[in-house]
């Protein structure tokens, strides 16, 4: 993994009784050395402790003082000798507990030295703790497509417990979707494969799909299938929102409207002689419509209008007509608030 260079937090300071910086006289210096200072342990389940020792030399002619050493939670230093003589080395022992954990763990330790080259060190201590059943590469699904076409995705399930793990059923209870469960390693690893419905409810939505196992610390796995199926005429995005803006600000600088003006693309998917029309029940809002060169969608910039526009909120609709039979009018919500100063 690659070494954190974001500022970490810091969880234990420990200084070692007795130790006063002191910095090195005349030639004799001491030199620290860490053969490494990067320790990956890969893959953990929750519930591991994890320790690991890093090698400190004294290449100098000086002893070698460790004067602090910063961890961030919740790993831990076990005793550590406080000086090591030239030519002599010591081990930086670390322990982690993962009971609580899960995910990326990024830590690091930082160490203080007397030694004037090297005075202060970062050490990575990093790796992943996963659930006894993980769910790979993450517990939910996202998939998208084209009404007609068919979309699909996978995760596997990996059994990290010495028991081998039975899947009894998977159940939901959404029409956008069907699953399919496939053996890879019985006991072991299994693939939850979510195909979407090419014909199903068009539109996003988010559901939950419920794994029964024979795990008795993980009897029931929640997953989330996130689907997105969409119609021949769609736009991008699916509402308007216009934030908040000040009027006396907008009177001051007229500006701001330009700044705060919005993007809408409607699409026909496979058009190549596409018409659209706008309009809207808000009339504070410009609309202006630009038609794509392959003739296949429109950008509309939504634009306040300063002289229309009133203290409170902003809420109505654009309305879209098109020459698709299918998908004659479209709507698309449009939000937004105008404050006094």
């Amino acid at each position: 993994m690659s070494r954190p260079y974001h500022c970490f937090a810091i969880g234990v300071l420990l200084c070692l009784p007795g130790l006063a910086a002191q910095a090195a006289t005349g030639a004799a210096a001491p030199k620290a050395v860490f053969p490494d200072d990067d320790f990956d342990f890969g893959k953990v389940v929750g519930g591991m402790v994890v320790e690991h020792g890093f090698v400190l030399r004294n290449e100098g002619a000086a002893p070698l003082r460790i004067q602090s050493v910063r961890v961030t939670p919740p790993l831990t230093i076990l005793p550590t000798p406080a000086q090591i003589a030239p030519g002599d080395e010591a081990v930086l022992h670390f322990k982690l507990d993962t009971a609580g954990l899960l995910g990326p763990y990024n830590g690091a330790v930082l160490v203080s030295l007397n030694d004037p080259a090297l005075p202060e060190t970062t050490l990575a201590f990093e790796g992943e703790v996963v659930p006894t059943v993980e769910l790979s590469p993450m517990p939910a699904f996202w998939v998208a497509a084209q009404r007609g076409d068919g979309g699909q995705s996978s995760i596997e399930l990996i059994n990290h417990e010495p028991e081998p793990l039975r899947i009894e059923k998977v159940e939901h209870s959404s029409d956008r979707f069907t699953t399919k469960l496939e053996t890879l390693e019985p006991g072991r690893r299994y693939r939850l494969t979510l195909a979407l419905n090419p014909y199903g409810p068009g539109g996003k939505k988010s559901e939950p799909i419920l794994i029964h196992t024979s795990s008795k610390t993980n009897a029931v796995l929640k997953v989330t299938a996130n689907t997105y199926l969409r119609d021949r005429v769609y736009t991008f995005p699916e509402a308007v929102d216009l934030g908040a803006l000040s009027l006396s600000a907008i009177q001051i600088n007229p500006d701001l409207l330009r700044q705060s003006a919005q993007t809408l693309m409607v699409y026909q998917a496979g058009g190549s002689n596409f018409e659209v029309k706008l309009h809207s029940d808000l009339p504070a809002l410009d609309l202006k419509l630009e038609r794509g060169p392959q003739g296949d969608k429109y950008q509309a910039t939504i634009t306040l209008i300063e002289d229309k526009l009133q203290v409170g909120p902003l809420k109505g609709t654009i309305f879209i007509e098109t020459n698709d039979p299918q998908y004659p009018s479209i709507t698309v919500p449009v939000s937004g608030r105008i404050l006094d100063r």
